[in-house]
């Protein structure tokens, strides 16, 4: 799940409503959160807040092909110097009898075919169920450059199929796996991939991401389900090292939602890892269930996940479970309760120690660690 700003089906139907009548159009909506976190381990126990206001711009041509873009307040203020190569926390579409075409910050292809498993989740206030070292949003490759997307979607009966391209067009980012310690790095996959350096005379870029991803929603009596699956891959993210540094991700989902309120999901996925230096050939699999359950105005969830590697990867298995529940007060208020648990299970060739200081998982142990949260949240 990348840290999207709004799913493009969002989007389209904003712009729909608030051009129904020919004009352009401009929505404002907003979130906040209060109460209190903590955990297990070096987690502190700590007030939290947090407050999201977003922009939807819309609008509609004479022929009625929609147009906008969203523009998500708290991610924006990286884009203060202008730049038009980086999602900074905003997306622009276009669509039509053709589809919806889509850049910045969106779902790839992978990740827009796949269903995630916190399906009828009603959340917390700092996703610890869903935060933890088990659960994967089926984010694939996005992100593994600047997270700036453009995604191609097409529906027609109940199928939906997306394509994606991530391109790499910051020539200063020379290195990237594995040659630094994830504390400046995303994770990938639970892989830490470097930052990269500012050596601006390398002027080098990697391969572009491709990703995939085709869903059917149906129905029946007495619920609806989804069934998706995608693909995502990407050759040669290091252009300053010989061969091709690799990876790719495949996998197949689906979810549930009864009109009795019990909703569940399971997905599956194959991850590999390929490089020219053995050491970091390994593959891995992520596998994951959940269910939710909404009676009057409470809300209860919990998922179970799982990264199992070969023993031959340099990182770790690892699993973990989540629990949420929400009570409605009504008018946009909610309280919420989250738990998050997280397993190390397995330190694979971490054990030998070999290069653990290149990837980052030094520290690594064998146990457990939890997050817990307690608060209320706020839509408006």
């Amino acid at each position: 799940m990348k840290k999207v700003l709004f799913a493009t089906t969002a989007l389209v139907a904003s712009a729909g409503m608030a051009a129904a009548d020919g004009h352009a159009g401009v929505a404002l909506s907003g979130s906040a959160e209060m109460g209190v976190v903590g955990g297990s381990g070096n987690t502190v126990t700590q007030f939290h807040q947090d407050i999201d206001v977003t922009f939807t711009l819309s609008g509609e041509t004479d022929s009625g092909i929609t147009f906008g873009a969203a523009v998500d307040l708290d991610e924006i203020a990286g884009g203060a110097t202008g730049a038009t190569n980086n999602d900074f926390g905003t997306a622009v579409f276009i669509s039509g009898d053709f589809g919806t075409l889509t850049l910045g910050d969106t779902d790839g292809g992978f990740d827009a075919g796949m269903q995630e498993v916190n399906i009828g989740s009603p959340g917390s206030i700092n996703d610890a169920e869903t935060g933890h070292a088990g659960y994967s949003g089926n984010a694939g490759l996005d992100g593994a450059y600047d997270g700036q997307i453009l995604s191609y979607s097409y529906s027609v009966s109940g199928f939906t199929i997306t394509g994606s391209i991530e391109m790499d067009d910051d020539a200063t980012r020379a290195d990237t796996f594995p040659t630094a310690a994830p504390t400046a790095a995303p994770l990938l996959f639970n892989l830490p991939i470097a930052a990269g350096d500012t050596d601006a005379g390398d002027n080098l870029t990697g391969d572009a991401v491709y990703g995939i991803g085709a869903s059917y929603a149906g129905s029946f009596g007495g619920g609806s389900y989804t069934i998706g699956a995608g693909y995502q891959a990407v050759n040669d993210m290091d252009p300053t090292t010989a061969g091709a540094q690799g990876f790719d991700i495949t996998g197949i989902s689906a979810t549930v939602a009864l009109d009795s309120g019990l909703s569940a999901g399971i997905n599956y996925s194959v991850i590999n890892v390929n490089n020219p230096n053995a050491t970091y050939n390994f593959s891995g699999t992520h596998m994951a269930v959940g269910a939710s359950y909404a009676f009057g105005d409470i809300t209860v969830h919990a998922n179970y996940g799982q990264f199992d590697w070969d023993s031959t990867a340099t990182v770790v298995d690892s699993s973990g479970y989540g629990l949420a529940a929400s009570y409605d007060l009504g008018g946009g208020l909610s309280a919420h309760l989250g738990y998050g648990s997280s397993s190390i299970d397995a330190l694979n060739a971490e054990a030998t120690g070999h290069n653990v200081a290149d990837l980052g998982n030094a520290a690594a142990t064998l146990g457990t660690s939890s997050t817990w949260s307690l608060g209320v949240a706020m839509s408006f």
